[in-house]
């Protein structure tokens, strides 16, 4: 009877645990830190997705959305994404994600008025401004266990008046069509905006808008004749190559100023990675500094330092197995952090790159990261940074 009753408590247990994990804490709390010599605020097992119009900051833990308000020490809990009945509803748990070594198990962006695009599953959700259920509002073609991811994370795009944009992002081995697709209602209705012919890109990279234009840019690879950088200035009926045919072009993030377009390039090849800036102007490409591996994520912060980040996934111009955070406050002064050692490396179900995701927009006081596979943090460390902090450590 004894030995039945230590089964009964330790099943109420294990089920009161993962109710209370699928649903999520209430709150996260940020706390003070150092690290390299910097302050910042750290938390747990978070993603970072966005800044939204009013500064708040958004993230994600497994299925679950969190706001830090602006000014506020923690993150509070806002909605539950679902993910539809499939395998990928696991990722509601601590211990399998844990388990896989996958923490980004969603994308979500919010637009001015409060309505939130969420992606998850292989699945579009909408949630009005105020809700509190997601509804499903498209299922895309090419995602799952050895198609692809469905979208990168810098591939999700909010604009103005309701508009959001979604670039396909998958393996592609046939080169069929990439889409481009928009919503004029705040993500309950989808159509196709641009379509690339077949064998013309691979995928899309990333969907981002100049805040100093308004014009909206795509960027794709990953091949020579696949990578690309464009802009467009009709909701991307049509768009404007300003450089493609080389991994020059190859890149997953694009950091904005007033005069020009900066990124780090998504490559292996050692002779040609690196940090570029593209003059809007002269239309003249320079490359500012080679990088010590391919750069994933970039940003530019409110008092114009640049910061951007390479990860660590097997390609040939990889010097070591370090991340780095490379701070750039004048075009030709650059300096690097190293940040954590790549984990997971061997191929199997847990492998995964090395990387430091940063927030999807620009022109904020803090760089947010989060930070995935690594060997010195827990998965999905978040870290947050303010500007002086940087630029006081990185100074000479």
């Amino acid at each position: 009877m004894f030995n039945y009753l230590i089964i009964i408590l330790i099943i109420l247990l294990a089920s009161v645990y993962l109710v209370s994990d699928y649903r999520g804490p209430k709150r996260i709390s940020l706390h003070p830190n150092i690290i390299f010599n910097m302050k910042c605020s750290v938390a747990k097992e978070l993603i970072v997705q966005e800044f939204d119009r009013k500064g708040n900051i958004w993230a994600s833990r497994g299925l679950v959305l969190y706001l830090l308000e602006a000014g506020d020490d923690y993150f509070s809990r806002i909605a539950h994404v679902p993910v539809g009945l499939s395998f990928f509803w696991l990722n509601n748990f601590s211990l399998f994600r844990r388990y896989t070594n996958k923490p980004e198990c969603m994308e979500a962006t919010v637009a001015e008025e409060g309505h939130i695009c969420a992606f998850s599953g292989g699945y579009m959700w909408y949630l009005p401004s105020g809700g509190h259920k997601f509804c499903k509002t498209m299922k895309l073609s090419h995602f799952g266990l050895g198609v692809g991811r469905g979208i990168l994370s810098n591939g999700l795009l909010s604009v103005h008046n309701g508009r959001f944009f979604f670039g396909e992002y998958f393996g592609n081995q046939g080169r069929s069509d990439v889409n481009i697709y928009e919503s004029m209602d705040n993500g309950q209705t989808w159509e196709v905006a641009y379509r690339f012919r077949p064998g013309s890109i691979r995928h899309v990279h990333a969907l981002q808008e100049d805040p100093y234009t308004g014009r909206l840019w795509v960027c794709t690879g990953d091949h020579d004749h696949e990578a690309m950088i464009a802009w467009s200035d009709d909701g991307f009926r049509t768009i404007n190559q300003i450089g493609t045919g080389s991994q020059v072009w190859r890149t997953t993030q694009l950091v904005f100023t007033e005069n020009a377009v900066f990124w780090g390039t998504d490559t292996g090849s050692e002779d040609l990675s690196g940090i570029y800036c593209w003059d809007k102007v002269t239309m003249q490409l320079t490359r500012l500094h080679k990088t010590n591996g391919g750069i994933l994520f970039g940003t530019k912060l409110s008092g114009n330092t640049m910061i951007f980040s390479s990860d660590r996934e097997g390609f040939p111009n990889e010097k070591d197995n370090r991340t780095r955070l490379f701070v750039l406050k004048t075009t030709d002064k650059m300096s690097e952090i190293e940040f954590g050692t790549w984990k997971h490396r061997k191929r199997g179900y847990r492998f995964s790159f090395a990387m430091l995701r940063m927030q999807r927009n620009q022109g904020k006081k803090q760089l947010v990261v989060s930070v995935i596979n690594q060997k010195e943090f827990q998965n999905g460390e978040f870290f947050m940074f303010n500007e002086e902090d940087l630029i006081m450590q990185n100074t000479d």
